[in-house]
């Protein structure tokens, strides 16, 4: 007789449920509903940020702040390099969506590992944009 399976439908998510909602909220504002995402993820901060969890307060606060910073970072630097070059110079548009789609899509990226670390119940510091962890 084969071993018994695991039933995959019926295991639960093993991370802390406001961490993961917080990771998803903040890829949500960077892929699928930009503003409305952060506008929640806001939300979500202003009434969770004094949680009991560290785990919770980390990704809570990991996340709010690198929306901010990393949203002034796109929008500041895209706006400066049409700014500084003109909207009709092609240069301007080359470096300008080459700048924010990577800088975009790092952020992405960096989301994916902060949910991925919720998940696995681990505190997470977004590189370079992320406050320090406490020590």
């Amino acid at each position: 007789m084969p071993p018994p399976q695991p039933d995959l439908l019926k295991e639960n998510i093993p991370g802390p449920p406001l961490a993961i909602a917080a990771e998803a909220l903040f890829l949500v504002n960077l892929m699928l509903l930009p503003g409305v995402g952060f506008l929640l993820l806001a939300l979500l901060w202003l009434a969770k940020r004094n949680h009991p969890s560290p785990l919770v307060r980390n990704h809570l606060q990991q996340t709010m702040a690198v929306s901010l910073r990393g949203g002034a970072i796109l929008v500041g630097l895209s706006a400066a390099v049409f700014l500084l070059g003109g909207f009709s110079n092609p240069w301007s548009w080359v470096i300008g969506v080459l700048y924010f789609v990577c800088v975009h899509a790092t952020l992405i990226l960096f989301g994916v590992v902060g949910l991925n670390q919720a998940m696995l119940r681990r505190p997470y510091r977004y590189p370079l944009l992320g406050p320090r962890l406490p020590a």
